[in-house]
């Protein structure tokens, strides 16, 4: 019986492979430790930014109570639900010149499914459980208990919902009841900032029941519809049932999306549920053991598990790109694709954790519409999807496939070299400027000359330009001018608090964007390894965060900080920045309780925040750029010990370290390309071969850098020891039995609603 899985798992699981000439051997009771990173909600949660939340990477729901109607919602979403205003027979007008993310192609409502307790709601506990990916709840009512477990199968389209409940009225079952409450089908801009006078509503959703299937369809003027069906199978004993759930988006067709939908239901019913638990968990547990990541402190280690379960939950190969809901849809001012830091920062997460799959949408979105934002985006912004190459271009590096960066990659940046080349203005010197251009969000998008923003994307679009082609020994007429035009690039601007926003106009204000430090994180214009650069960088980034006391930082200001801190090896700081983010207050922003991130006093979801902050917690561990892989680069002080497995680096190796005693104890490397291996190992005077079988050749490079021979399914674990007992990785064990942090606890509930009021 499902609610006997409401108690702490008893099954535990265990990758105890036996060690073998050259691979770590990998000891992690996975049951037990994701465990103790669970959400657990001892009060129940009360709002959105309380909710918990399940997902296969189309479909989500987020779960919490709304008390004054005395019912369990679960708001359901799915990713490419959007309008398509300027589009009609396409599923989305984005990228159609004219076009704005914010009526015309924006993300859509689908609403909610409410259970009805017979009895008033007085009290609950809810479980995310993150090893199985399921939600797991107690509803204490005046008439008894509800009992339920929540999940979204990933194979399966459809959210699925099992329900049991010992109410009863007079020693009579009380029944429970479902309730579809369809979202608001406009643009939530509508809500948020009113209707504009051009702007024509959709029609009404339209709720009708076929064959005890109820559905509700909701179509748009554009053309098409998009529908919600759900079906509720009675179990022999009274009171219990499982609910199957299924959203299906056909736009632009008509008609089809209900068919659709009952289509996904009918397919998931016909198979034992066991069967489909099954798949799912075996799904699941597969994805977590891609890597593996032990720090010893409870509150970081939580949060990066947490945010690589929020990431499998929003992305999948098959997928739209994330945008900033995911799945867990709400209204927001900010209703899709968000291109001037979001989405880039959204999927940092998924290179170094050797999840490269989960990267894969993006760079699809990419194929398919790189032509019409070229053609829709202004010069203005053009930095904007500029650095979105850079993730596309990340993707493969972490692969190591050079062949789809020359064949894929270098013609889109060509194309946006090319515009840069538009935007360029030759000095009295005859050095290379840019026109007038942005530097996201500062003073409301206004424009300057010589922007460091662009300045540091045009570097590097240049500099990877040239490795690339010299790569392959292509272009070589243009390789030619791109070096040129590299040596004919002004300076970056500089005052005497370090990198300007642009030639006319220094950091003066308290500024959340770090756009004008690209050239540091992520790019790496700069060199932190040089000590010139060093020091400017050091400035611009005390500066960034001291001025005004930083009354306009957000979230990703800090995880910004942490990863640009850690890329210059600035331990402590790094870990600073991080754990303010964690517990301390935001003026314009929170973080809470479930690890999701909202500005403006709680009401719009910014979903890249978290997942960035996961990307900076890899970093203290490892770093690739620059072709090095640095071991363990940003180690708080604190930090004494710390292990990771299987992490990936740049070129395509995946790498595994054990730290112990404050010194990195051994290295384990494994190249998947081919591709040339200098690793940098702080505090090694020597290197040695500990692993057995075929030998490598490991050259001392001097500065604790050393390169290894390694080919293309090669794989070596180094020690400074010329002799190792055992390789074997644990999971870090806290000085404190503190565990499932995450959650609402008693007495912290958010003390108001922070949505929308929606209509």
């Amino acid at each position: 019986m499902f609610w006997a899985l409401l108690l702490f798992p008893i099954f535990c699981f265990s990758q105890n492979q036996k060690n073998t000439k050259l691979s770590p051997s990998l000891h992690i009771n996975w049951t037990q430790f994701m465990s103790r990173h669970d959400l657990v909600s001892e009060v129940l949660p009360l709002q959105w930014n309380e909710g918990s939340f399940i997902g296969n990477g189309h479909l989500g729901m987020m779960v919490f109570a709304t008390l004054e109607d005395n019912r369990i919602d679960f708001h359901i979403g799915k990713q490419d639900v959007t309008d398509h205003r300027k589009a009609p027979d396409k599923k989305t007008s984005m990228g159609v010149v004219g076009a704005t993310v914010m009526y015309d192609y924006s993300r859509l409502d689908l609403g909610r499914l409410a259970l009805r307790p017979a009895g008033k709601i007085i009290s609950g506990t809810m479980r995310l459980d993150l090893w199985n990916a399921e939600i797991r709840a107690n509803i204490i009512t005046s008439l008894g208990t509800i009992s339920f477990r929540a999940f979204v199968p990933y194979n399966d389209m459809v959210q699925i919902i099992e329900v049991q409940s010992t109410e009863k009225k007079e020693r009579i079952p009380a029944p429970y009841k479902w309730e579809f409450l369809p979202g608001y089908s406009q643009s939530p801009r509508v809500i948020v900032k009113g209707k504009p006078a051009d702007y024509i509503f959709n029609p009404e959703p339209k709720i009708s029941t076929q064959n005890d299937t109820s559905i509700c369809v909701q179509s748009l003027i554009a053309g098409g519809d998009y529908a919600t069906a759900w079906y509720d199978k009675k179990s022999k004993r009274a009171n219990t049932s499982t609910l199957y759930l299924s959203t299906a988006n056909e736009v632009p067709a008509s008609g089809l999306s209900k068919k659709v939908a009952i289509q996904n239901i009918s397919k998931a019913i016909s198979k034992p549920i066991s069967r489909v638990e099954k798949n799912n968990r075996d799904w699941w547990h597969n994805f977590y053991q891609q890597s593996f990541v032990s720090v010893p402190d409870v509150q970081t280690e939580s949060f990066y598990w947490i945010q690589l379960y929020k990431m499998g939950t929003c992305s999948r190969p098959d997928g739209p790109a994330v945008d900033l809901n995911g799945p867990y849809f709400r209204v927001t001012q900010w209703p899709g694709l968000w291109w001037n830091l979001n989405v880039q920062l959204t999927y940092w997460i998924v290179y170094e954790s050797n999840h490269l799959e989960m990267g894969e949408n993006f760079n699809t979105l990419i194929d398919n519409y790189f032509d019409n934002l070229c053609n829709s985006i202004e010069d203005t912004k053009l930095g904007d999807l500029a650095w979105s190459l850079h993730n596309y271009w990340l993707q493969y590096s972490y692969d190591g496939n050079w062949s789809a960066i020359q064949e894929k990659w270098a013609p889109k940046a060509k194309v946006l070299m090319e515009k840069y080349e538009k935007m360029q203005v030759r000095d009295s010197l005859g050095r290379i400027g840019l026109a007038p251009m942005g530097s996201p969000e500062f003073q409301k998008f206004a424009v300057f000359p010589n922007t460091n923003y662009n300045l540091a994307i045009m570097r590097w679009l240049l500099n990877t330009l040239i490795e690339t082609n010299e790569k392959a020994n292509a272009n070589k007429e243009d390789v030619a001018k791109w070096k040129q035009m590299l040596n004919d690039i002004i300076p970056y601007p500089i005052d005497a608090n370090g990198l300007k926003i642009a030639s006319n106009q220094s950091l003066d204000i308290s500024h959340r964007h770090y756009s004008h430090l690209l050239g540091l994180y992520p790019f790496f214009q700069f060199n932190p390894d040089n000590d010139e650069d060093r020091a400017l960088l050091m400035k611009s980034l005390l500066h960034w965060h001291k001025i005004q006391n930083g009354r306009g930082l957000a979230g990703y200001s800090y995880t910004g900080a942490a990863s640009m801190y850690a890329a210059l090896g600035e331990g402590n700081k790094a870990y600073d920045a991080l754990k303010f983010l964690f517990n301390q207050k935001i003026k314009m922003s929170q973080l809470a309780s479930n690890t999701f991130y909202t500005e403006l006093e709680g009401k719009n979801p910014v979903i890249e925040t978290p997942l960035s902050a996961a990307a900076s917690i890899m970093e203290f561990l490892m770093q690739s750029w620059g072709n090095k892989i640095r071991i363990f680069p940003a180690v708080p002080e604190s930090w004494k010990e710390a292990t990771f497995s299987n992490l990936r680096a740049q070129g395509g190796f995946l790498v595994s370290a054990v730290r112990a005693n404050s010194q990195t104890q051994w290295v384990h490397v494994k190249s998947l390309a081919g591709e040339p291996c200098v690793i940098k190992l702080l505090g090694w005077d020597s290197a040695y071969q500990v692993s057995k079988g075929a030998k490598f050749k490991i050259k001392a490079l001097g500065n604790n850098e050393y390169s290894v021979d390694l080919k293309k399914g090669d794989e070596i674990v180094i020690s400074n020891q010329s002799k190792l007992n055992q390789v074997i990785i644990n999971q870090v064990n806290y000085n404190l039995p503190e565990q499932n942090i995450y959650g609402v606890k008693t007495g912290k509930q958010i003390p108001k609603n922070q949505n929308y009021i929606e209509k």
